[in-house]
């Protein structure tokens, strides 16, 4: 039988420690049947999920739920980290400029852009450390577990893998 949980232990900033299970499925969905999914629950509840595969599956959970739970602590840090964004909460990447003169929406109206700009244009406007304008911060966690929990230590959670 395969291995499909894997469990750590991870302490908070303020001394509480909670359980982090990251269980392995796959669908049966119609449009994603036999995609792998991971959910990441924290104490029993489901915080986080996402599927497909070609990514860190289990640091995107993880970075899911630590954006959500240390959104503060992150806004508070100073250094720069591999996957660690903040964002103009206020900007619309629909109204962006192309090089062509149209902003993002006209391009995809007109048919000429299928999402890729408007990705673009989301984080080229973003910055690598919180500013007055950049408040709201983002984990890639598809950038790597190891990353994920270089940046939820630098805010002081410890992580203990149990199985």
């Amino acid at each position: 039988m395969a291995r499909n949980e894997t469990t750590y232990l991870v302490t908070r900033p303020n001394g509480d420690t909670v359980q982090a299970v990251f269980k392995w499925t796959v669908s049966r969905g119609r449009d994603t049947y036999g995609y792998n999914i991971c959910t990441l629950r924290i104490n029993g509840d489901k915080v986080a999920a996402c599927n497909g595969g070609g990514y860190d599956m289990e640091g995107t959970c993880l970075g899911d739920w630590l954006t959500a739970d240390a959104r503060d602590l992150l806004l508070k840090l100073t250094d720069t980290f591999y996957g660690l964004t903040f964002h103009d909460p206020d900007f619309d990447p629909g109204k962006a400029m192309l090089p062509d003169g149209r902003t993002v929406a006209q391009a995809e109206k007109d048919g000429d852009s299928l999402g890729l700009d408007r990705y673009q244009q989301h984080y080229a406007a973003s910055s690598r450390t919180p500013t007055e304008r950049h408040t709201v911060p983002a984990i890639d966690g598809g950038c790597g577990m190891s990353s994920v929990q270089g940046i939820a230590k630098a805010v002081g959670y410890a992580f203990q893998y149990i199985q």
